[in-house]
């Protein structure tokens, strides 16, 4: 009876240590939710970077779940109302933001969006559009296709998806000299401007790289962004210090499920 017992207690304690994992133990924590996605779509076989990857499903169902817990999605000119209006930010609102203008974001995500009622944002590698992701090496990972400019801008004219910059190639910006990171960020938002005939306020750092180097952010918000995202982990609070510091981001894995989405949205990370 004595060893069952204990035997039932180290089991409990197994699975508690092993669910602490997950962040559920935390405070939830205030601010800014922006969710951080690439690919919607299978990852090629043999991939190294498998959790860049969202299944088309598994997107659907975690849409659906901002949607039926009450979210409201917003587009970088709705977050931009907001902060020059000194408006509150509404408790639940989120941000859907896609790094670098996959096709597989024309293709799997914006029906998803379109379908659901929901809005999303898409940072977009101005040199390749139209192209491939010539940033990876194709050892590491496939070259898949970039969306085209006629996608991209089909995508923003529906009023769904709202672009925004990360520079004209994808470089490590620190990798730079400064003057041609500040090249990457001005003459993407010049270029994507002229393309689509609206305004940019929106940049993200490749990589993350140069988000807290003070040179280099404050080429980007000379250039003139009203925003500015990095690839840090967390929540941002609101009223933003703009000067101070940039929006922080809530990655999305490819394993993520909907309580892992919870997760991130209440904690401001799923795992440790």
């Amino acid at each position: 009876m004595i060893l069952t017992i204990s035997i039932a207690a180290i089991l409990l304690l197994a699975g508690f240590a092993v669910s602490a994992r997950w962040t559920w133990w935390r405070q939830s924590k205030p601010g800014l939710k922006v969710l951080c996605y690439h690919k919607i779509g299978v990852p090629p076989r043999g991939s190294k970077l498998a959790e860049l990857w969202v299944s088309p499903g598994k997107f659907r169902s975690q849409v659906k779940y901002l949607l039926d817990n009450g979210y409201s999605t917003l587009l970088f000119s709705d977050l931009k109302k907001l902060l020059e209006s000194g408006s509150p930010l509404p408790e639940k609102a989120v941000l859907i933001t896609f790094d670098d203008g996959y096709e597989n974001n024309y293709l799997h995500a914006w029906p998803v969006l379109k379908e659901l009622g929901a809005k999303g944002n898409v940072f977009v590698v101005f040199n390749t559009i139209g192209k491939v992701n010539l940033w990876h090496n194709p050892g590491s990972e496939s070259w898949v296709n970039m969306a085209t400019l006629e996608q991209l801008a089909e995508m923003q004219d529906s009023g769904v998806v709202e672009c925004g910059s990360h520079t004209m190639n994808h470089p490590h910006l620190s990798a730079l000299r400064l003057e041609d990171a500040a090249w990457e960020i001005t003459e993407s938002k010049r270029q994507l401007e002229a393309a689509f005939g609206r305004e940019m306020c929106a940049f993200a750092y490749p990589y993350g790289d140069g988000a807290y180097s003070p040179a280099i952010r404050s080429k980007a918000l000379e250039a003139g962004y009203t925003f500015d995202f990095s690839f840090r982990q967390g929540k941002t609070a609101w009223p933003w210090d703009r000067e101070n510091s940039t929006i922080d981001r809530l990655f999305i894995r490819g394993g993520d499920n909907n309580w892992d989405l919870s997760l991130q949205l209440s904690r401001g990370a799923s795992r440790l």
